[in-house]
């Protein structure tokens, strides 16, 4: 039994942490104009005693918020599917469908990381998704060369993951096909959904 140990951004708390970012702005904006405007008489000094206060809290229950979207796993794969402790047990023959950020993951070929340094464009979380027979969808969200929510060293825990599951299912449903373009069973788009 292989087990893999990684971070990864759960993506939960989204409406949370927009709140506590625009409190923040507005608690900042608060005690900025409180402090440039205080011999004003409209503005007493016990204002600034309560902005200051809320202008720290809100800026505290922002980061914090924010490091509860960094999530734990340990995922142990055997030979009958596998187990995470964030999403519990899977067997292979649940599994219905899976998608890969092929276009991305410099790895498999994608926008390498040079081009996210030189364009406007933000260097991008990876979503990853496996949905079973029963409807349910497990997602991680990684960034390929580090960041926040997960190291670089673990993406590549996590690609190795990936990469032992997709030969576990190429050899349950795929055995007497030639390999496909990434990871054995997914198709260019980084797709690949049970047949039958």
């Amino acid at each position: 039994m292989n087990t893999y140990r990684f971070h990864f951004n759960n993506g939960k708390k989204d409406s949370t942490i927009l709140f506590w970012f625009f409190t923040t702005l507005l608690t900042i904006s608060l005690t900025a104009i409180v402090l440039l405007l205080h011999p004003d008489a409209l503005f007493p000094a016990w204002l600034l005693l309560i902005s200051l206060p809320l202008m720290f809290m809100a800026i505290y229950r922002l980061f914090k918020v924010a490091s509860e979207r960094r999530s734990g796993e340990i995922v142990s794969l055997s030979k009958e599917g596998f187990t995470s402790s964030c999403f519990g047990s899977v067997l292979f023959s649940e599994i219905r469908s899976i998608q890969v950020p092929v276009r991305q993951i410099g790895l498999l070929g994608g926008l390498q990381q040079d081009y996210y340094n030189n364009t406007d464009v933000d260097t991008p979380y990876l979503e990853f998704s496996i949905t079973t027979q029963n409807g349910k969808m497990l997602n991680w969200i990684l960034n390929e060369w580090g960041g926040i929510y997960n190291s670089e060293e673990e993406f590549l825990i996590f690609f190795n993951f990936l990469t032992a599951l997709t030969n576990q299912l190429y050899q349950l449903y795929h055995a007497s096909e030639p390999y496909k373009s990434y990871l054995k069973i997914l198709g260019e788009k980084g797709s690949w959904e049970k047949r039958g």
